[in-house]
Parts: C-alpha cells; sequence; structure tokens
C-alpha cells in the first residue's frame, strides 16, 4: 500500500468534486476534508453548496461549520494538516476536496503534504458545458430557501459590521451581494425585479467564477504539480449522465491500484494525465 496516502480532488465549482469525493472515501476507507473558504462558516449552507447530511452519505467530513460568519480561515492550512494527520493515525485515508485555490496551494505546497504519498484528481471541464449545469443549481438553490438565507445573513449584517462589506466573512460568498438589494426592498415593499436581476446576476457572476477557477488549475496548479513532482490524473466532466461512468468508476479503478502499489493503477493515472496534456495543452494564458 502507498506510505500514509493523501488523496486531493480539485476543480471548478459544480463539476462534482463533493459527490467524486464521497464515493472515493466509501471505496477505500477515507474521510473528506473540506478544502472550501466559505464551506467554513457556520451560516449560509445553501448558497456554498454545502453537502447536507443525506449527501455526505456517512462519510465524515472535516473543516466545514466551524467560522463565525466574520471570520476568516487564516488558520486553515495548520488545521487541515491536523485533521490529516488523525485521520491518517486512525487508519484512514484523507480526501482533500475543493475548489479554493488560495487554500489549495498553500496546502498542496506544505513540506508536510510534499513529503507524504499524494496524488491530485483534477476535475476538468468546458465552459459550454458547465454553465447550464451552474445555471440550473443556482435555481435549485432558489427552490431550496436561498432567499430566506440570504435575509438570514443581512440580520446578521446589520447586527456584527458596521457598514456593509462583502470582501469579508461569510458575505463575501456568490449570491449574498446579487441578492442583499431583494432582502432590503422586500422591508420596504416590492421586490420581485430585485429577485429576478439578483438570480441573473448570481448566475452570471458563478459562471465567470467558474472560468477563473478553471484558467488558474490550468495555468497554475497543474504547472504546479508538475514542478513537485506529484502524481496526478486529469479527468474531464460532460455531463451528469456519464459521470459515474467517466469519472467515479475510472477513479475507483485507479486509486484502488494505486493504494495498493498495482502497476496498472499507477498507468491509469499516469495515462490519464498525458491524454489530457495532449490533448487540452497546459495552458494558453497566464494567470
Amino acid at each position: 500500500m502507498a506510505n500514509r496516502p493523501i488523496i486531493a480532488i480539485v476543480g471548478p465549482t459544480g463539476v462534482g468534486k463533493t459527490k467524486l469525493g464521497i464515493a472515493l472515501a466509501k471505496a477505500m476507507n477515507g474521510e473528506v476534508i473540506s478544502v472550501d473558504s466559505l464551506q467554513t462558516y457556520r451560516h449560509g449552507g445553501i448558497m456554498t453548496a454545502k453537502p447536507t447530511i443525506q449527501e455526505m452519505d456517512g462519510v465524515k467530513h472535516h473543516l466545514i461549520d466551524y467560522l463565525q460568519p466574520d471570520e476568516e480561515p487564516s488558520a486553515f492550512v495548520d488545521l487541515a494538516i491536523s485533521r490529516i494527520q488523525q485521520i491518517q493515525d486512525g487508519g484512514r485515508i484523507p480526501l482533500l476536496v475543493g475548489g479554493s485555490i488560495s487554500l489549495t496551494e498553500p496546502l498542496l505546497s506544505h513540506p508536510f503534504i510534499q513529503r507524504s504519498d499524494l496524488s491530485v484528481i483534477f476535475l476538468d471541464s468546458d465552459m459550454s458545458l458547465l454553465k447550464p449545469r451552474l445555471d440550473k443549481r443556482v435555481d435549485q438553490m432558489v427552490e431550496e430557501g436561498l432567499i430566506e438565507e440570504v435575509r438570514e445573513l443581512y440580520e446578521l449584517e446589520q447586527s456584527m459590521l458596521s457598514c456593509p462589506d462583502f470582501s469579508r466573512g461569510v458575505w463575501k460568498a456568490i449570491g449574498y451581494p446579487e441578492l442583499r438589494p431583494a432582502v432590503v426592498e422586500c422591508n420596504e415593499g416590492s421586490n420581485q425585479t430585485y429577485v429576478k436581476n439578483g438570480i441573473a446576476e448570481m448566475k452570471k457572476h458563478t459562471s465567470s467564477y467558474a472560468q477563473d477557477q478553471i484558467n488558474r488549475i490550468r495555468c497554475r496548479l497543474i504547472p504546479a504539480v508538475y514542478v513537485w513532482d506529484i502524481n496526478f490524473m486529469v479527468l474531464f466532466v460532460k455531463d451528469e449522465m456519464t459521470f459515474e461512468k467517466r469519472v467515479i468508476q475510472p477513479s475507483i479503478s485507479a486509486y484502488l491500484g494505486w493504494l495498493s502499489e498495482d502497476t496498472k493503477g499507477q498507468a491509469a493515472i499516469a495515462d490519464r494525465s498525458r491524454t489530457w496534456r495532449s490533448e487540452t495543452g497546459l495552458c494558453s494564458q497566464t494567470v
């Protein structure tokens, strides 16, 4: 078996990282460490796409729901290293799952991680395929109570901040600045136009954020992984219908082989990275 292995799953928002992380954790006796700066907050679970108890499906998750609304995850890397060690000491495999590049880069470059047996799964996609999924997810958030959640965050903002500040805490999450006017106007009367406009802006900004993540992963993170000589593979996500066949099944097969030091599993991981590099190229721009 690989020596104290760690698996990281990285990709843009809405690509399926949570789903893959849970599937891998169940298949190989693992626990998930969320690497998402906004899921660290105890509030805003809908707009930050925090996994529900049902979605976790019995898999233990770490580093979610531990910050107050006005705090920042400044100690995240140290906390993550501590949790990784705890999981490994318990004979289980830590899976680092998330798309916050601001946390992923310092975590993967940490000396402890660099000394570990690390492998990274990059979930890649094109915006032409990803945008419809992101738009649908925003609509689902609205159905699940997003507007009421924004109202709760607005009440927290009023009690905790001297003036609006969308650059700090949970209030910087996409969805709050866009839909806040609808909540404010709701206190004064008609707000349907603000809701409609806010949802449209939320979809627009979510897509822009996903594109930025794709660029940063392709142009910064994957080249860094090459430099660090870390084992990795890239899986291209097309749609939800083929996710099980094209992403989950190949990942489980490859990484069960990797853990047992089976050469076929290791070769499968290497083949996936070579195929992606030849088809996509490392980067077409500087980020």
